[in-house]
């Protein structure tokens, strides 16, 4: 069952608020700045909560609260290991504050064994311990673990909100951790990387692919995501077939489970050719 964040503040500051979340949507800084915001209203020592001065807050904003854990992927997983570990941690007594709070981040990278070994944690709770789990697409959690969480869904930030680079957020259809990865590889390289792509394929000249490489694998796996938002907009637009998006989400997974960027780029651009390149662009 779904809530939003302002109800999930009023039932902490009540004493009601459920032992296992799961925070979706938006980006991963705004999700763990939310998580962050929560244990400070749960540890606060003052009556209007949070005032951000008592040490419990002081230690929260600082990052050095010994009742904040956090588990993140170790290369490209979660395993059982981790999960194993803040066990130990979370069924002694809190240090200092009134609740420990457990984050998850990327809980869709959570393996098969970790992601049982957290149910058991989800279903028998240590006394004052919120676990949230973070993730940029709920449907990347397993649903024995999904259902026993209450859902909280953030929507990616407006435009005009948006503090850091305008461009990137743009060219990232508005999501926050695709615009932050563009801004980090370079606005410019990216640009021109899917400039270079499209115009291949509305001249229906596979040569001008070449123009693309060398690219480096990471350069590659954003190229994809990028390349989603430009042909989803055009696909909304009438001007593309909805099977480009199909064939966009079959690289951009065979990239993810390690195939070479630079096969999965032309084998892409072939498919697209093949569909009709002349729309594109």
């Amino acid at each position: 069952m779904g809530i939003n964040y302002t109800l999930l503040t009023k039932a902490a500051l009540e004493g009601k608020l459920a032992h296992f979340l799961l925070f979706h949507g938006s980006g991963m800084i705004e999700r763990e700045r939310a998580v962050r915001d929560l244990a400070l209203m749960l540890n606060c020592r003052k009556e209007n909560k949070p005032c951000r001065e008592c040490p419990d807050c002081r230690k929260m904003l600082s990052g050095n609260h010994p009742d904040f854990h956090m588990i993140r992927p170790q290369k490209t997983s979660i395993g059982i290991e981790q999960i194993i570990q803040i066990q130990g941690k979370l069924y002694r007594k809190t240090y200092e504050g009134k609740f420990r709070i457990c984050l998850v981040d990327q809980a869709d990278k959570l393996t098969l064994p970790a992601a049982n070994a957290l149910l058991k944690l989800a279903e028998e709770p240590p006394d004052h311990t919120l676990i949230v789990l973070s993730a940029g697409n709920a449907e990347g959690i397993i649903n024995t673990l999904r259902s026993r969480a209450q859902e909280v869904y953030f929507s990616s930030p407006a435009e005009s909100d948006w503090l850091e680079e305008t461009d990137a957020f743009r060219l990232s259809g508005g999501d926050p951790d695709l615009a932050r990865k563009i801004q980090e590889v370079g606005l410019s390289r990216i640009k021109s990387l899917s400039g270079n792509y499209l115009e291949a394929i509305e001249k229906k000249d596979f040569l001008k692919m070449f123009a693309l490489f060398p690219m480096e694998r990471e350069e590659g796996q954003l190229l994809l995501q990028v390349l989603a938002v430009v042909l989803k907009e055009m696909v909304i637009k009438g001007q593309q077939s909805p099977q480009v998006l199909k064939e966009i989400t079959q690289m951009t997974e065979a990239v993810r489970r390690q195939v070479n960027h630079r096969l999965a780029l032309e084998v892409l651009a072939l498919k697209h050719l093949k569909l009709g390149g002349t729309d594109i662009g």
